[in-house]
């Protein structure tokens, strides 16, 4: 994404749950002030919420450098709740309507690689080419429509770019933002879950699925098919976590296998089904992305990515532990209390 940004020759667009002034922060916002120099339309929406531990001068000094920055839905410490919780949960990048980045990577020391001075955790991201980026820019300035500049001198959205040229896999734009298009991303993976006949390969941060796609999972499973997930271990939201085990003994009854991975903090939400379909994006399987948050995914129908990913899901089973059902039963009745409790209230989690 930083080789991207850098290389953009007449703009770039940039939407973040997260943007923080830190290593990887300001490894992006020296590169995006230096695009502003150069000439670059850069524009940048970040969520209130994800960002509030960012102070607002970081984001008033990439404006008064020449980037447009716009906040989506200011935080307002005396409003009711209802205020705080729709969020753009979006991570994307487009750079000159000809390539752009989808996935579950914030601007974050924690997400950017140890390499990078970063926390190391585990994420996935895509990078796109063709008629799927303008479908993505066409997001993101619905988000900076609806969002708040930062400062009064902000650019007013580019004319959209005419998409590219197509190139030689099928691929689809899949957004939710709380109101339109709010089950979308859910009836792709309904259907897609549905049609399986060989397998379904799950990884996901937040997995707190409705009734209706752990349905259709353990309707898969009865019928033969391997349904593999994979969560985290350990994760940065654990009460989620818990509440994801008080529905663990029921996947493994039916044949679903439960895996945690044992590395660094989970992020990714993927999935790849029959190697036919593949998803990638900000989605996660839980009430808060169904039903509130705005958020995006690629999903893709093509063979040879599919068999990618599969490799990936391989490969990272092996740094993961299956979840039996002793592991469920064997639990402190305290601990199966507080899953069923939290499970109860997952609306709000």
């Amino acid at each position: 994404m930083l080789s991207a940004v850098a290389g953009a020759r007449r703009y770039v667009l940039l939407e973040f749950y997260s943007f923080s002034d830190d290593s990887a922060g300001r490894a992006f916002a020296e590169i995006l002030r230096r695009k502003a120099r150069e000439g670059v339309k850069v524009f940048l929406v970040y969520d209130s919420v994800g960002s509030i531990l960012t102070d607002r001068s970081f984001f008033q000094g990439l404006a008064a450098a020449g980037v447009s920055v716009a906040e989506f839905r200011p935080v307002i410490y005396w409003k009711p709740y209802w205020n705080w919780i729709k969020r753009d949960h979006r991570k994307t990048v487009c750079v000159d309507g000809s390539c752009a980045f989808v996935g579950g990577f914030n601007i974050t020391a924690s997400d950017a690689p140890l390499s990078m001075g970063g926390r190391g955790w585990k994420d996935t991201q895509v990078r796109v080419c063709g008629p799927a980026a303008a479908g993505i820019e066409r997001i993101f300035w619905e988000a900076w429509t609806a969002s708040t500049p930062v400062d009064a001198a902000a650019q007013a959205p580019l004319p959209l770019a005419a998409p590219a040229a197509a190139g030689t896999r099928a691929a689809s734009v899949v957004s939710a933002n709380g109101i339109r298009n709010v089950r979308s991303i859910r009836h792709a993976y309904r259907y897609a879950i549905d049609m399986a006949s060989e397998y379904i390969y799950i990884t996901n941060a937040y997995f707190l699925p409705d009734k209706l796609v752990l349905r259709r999972l353990v309707r898969a499973a009865q019928r033969g098919v391997d349904v593999r997930i994979i969560g985290p271990r350990e994760t940065d939201h654990p009460y989620v976590r818990w509440a994801s085990w008080a529905i663990f003994g029921r996947l493994i009854k039916n044949g679903v296998k439960i895996y945690e991975w044992q590395g660094p903090i989970l992020h990714s939400k993927t999935a790849v089904i029959d190697g036919v379909w593949s998803s990638v994006g900000s989605h996660n399987l839980d009430h808060r992305s169904l039903s509130y948050n705005l958020e995006l995914n690629l999903n893709v129908y093509d063979r040879p990515f599919g068999t990618a990913m599969v490799r990936a899901f391989r490969e990272d089973l092996r740094n993961s532990r299956q979840v039996t059902l002793e592991d469920v039963r064997r639990r402190p009745l305290t601990a199966k209390a507080a899953s069923r409790l939290l499970y109860l209230f997952r609306s709000w989690l």
